[in-house]
């Protein structure tokens, strides 16, 4: 089992006694985290924290998994209007098509179902970023919606 927990440095001095646990978004007792370390059965990885406001820019097409990672904490669903798909399971869309020349980095980058990914390749779906974390999509009838961390709000008919 992997477990995503986020703890605050309050909560690692003691000084809190709650953590967040990412897979099921519910909290979780310091003392239980204790618990789970403290198994010698327990295969335990640390990895550092991401900061979500770090520009990450590669040369390649291919994102690396620090910015998907990025991508997955920023916005933690498919970015595509009303979608509830996990961001960790999504694929990384370049905004801008790569082809044309949008670079693979976190400002050009969000997940993307893999149905919404061709929807927005492969008709006349479009969308920009406005802010991190905040998209505006235009349907292929001309609808504007904005995809925020509130979800869908529609901002415009045609």
């Amino acid at each position: 089992m992997v477990l995503f927990v986020h703890l605050t440095e309050a909560a690692l001095k003691g000084a809190e006694s709650v953590a967040r646990c990412q897979n099921t978004r519910s909290p979780i007792s310091v003392e239980q985290i204790r618990q789970w370390c403290g198994n010698p059965d327990a295969d335990i990885t640390v990895k550092p924290v991401v900061d979500l406001n770090e520009h990450i820019h590669v040369e390649a097409y291919e994102a690396p998994d620090r910015l998907k990672e990025q991508n997955a904490l920023v916005d933690l669903h498919c970015v595509f209007p009303h979608c509830t798909q996990p961001a960790a399971r999504c694929d990384c869309d370049h905004v801008v098509p790569h082809a044309r020349g949008g670079p693979t980095c976190s400002c050009n980058t969000a997940p993307c179902c893999r149905r919404h990914h061709r929807a927005k390749t492969h008709s006349a779906w479009d969308y920009v970023v406005l802010d991190r974390g905040t998209y505006l999509w235009t349907s292929p009838n001309g609808t504007r919606l904005v995809r925020d961390h509130h979800g869908t709000t529609i901002t415009g008919e045609p």
